[in-house]
């Protein structure tokens, strides 16, 4: 492929990217939005109702709004040789929460699914709870997800090109994370499948 051609093709993927993630933060505002609901004077107070939500929703919702601005200053005014790994790469990075808190996401769901089941069931609409389920599985989709958008933007970038190294070390850093994490994706997929 020409040279140009690469360049659309990266601009393209980029463009998904940050689509998928306009996407991605409306989904988690509606889970916000349904938190409050729940939280709204009719509920019992007996129930400890923070513990239906993962605690670390509130930060990621932060995080992605935060990402969600990088992306668009970035893609909407790409420039010729557009750079995305570098905005993964802070992301990513061993100082950064980032991924620590999608791990916590993980850890905390199982409880928070069972809690659900037993105690909404009787509060709320079946639908709000199917939603809800739509909802959190977004979010245990998401990290697998940048993997392969990244993978994409990989696949149309030259090895001279300076986006290609800062790629390369996000797209091994999200690999490492899910496999190594893989089974506590697949108890959390498996769970939300069977309850849908």
């Amino acid at each position: 492929l020409n040279h140009y051609l690469l360049e659309a093709k990266r601009q393209n993927i980029a463009l998904e990217l940050l689509e998928s993630e306009r996407k991605y933060v409306i989904n988690l505002s509606l889970i916000l939005k349904i938190k409050a609901t729940l939280q709204g004077p009719d509920m019992k107070r007996s129930t400890k109702e923070r513990s239906f939500f993962p605690n670390s929703l509130r930060y990621l919702v932060q995080q992605h709004i935060d990402l969600l601005h990088a992306l668009q200053e970035r893609v909407l005014s790409w420039p010729r040789q557009g750079i995305l790994g570098d905005i993964f790469l802070k992301l990513t990075n061993d100082e950064n929460n980032f991924l620590d808190y999608y791990v916590a996401y993980l850890r905390d769901l199982p409880e928070c699914i069972s809690l659900i089941h037993v105690v909404i069931l009787k509060e709320v609409e079946e639908e709000i709870k199917s939603d809800l389920y739509i909802l959190f599985f977004h979010i245990v989709q998401r990290i697998p997800e940048y993997l392969i958008h990244l993978q994409n933007v990989l696949k149309f970038t030259e090895q001279e090109h300076p986006d290609y190294y800062l790629l390369l070390v996000c797209v091994q850093r999200l690999r490492v994370f899910i496999s190594h994490y893989s089974l506590l994706f697949q108890c959390n997929e498996d769970l939300l499948i069977q309850k849908r």
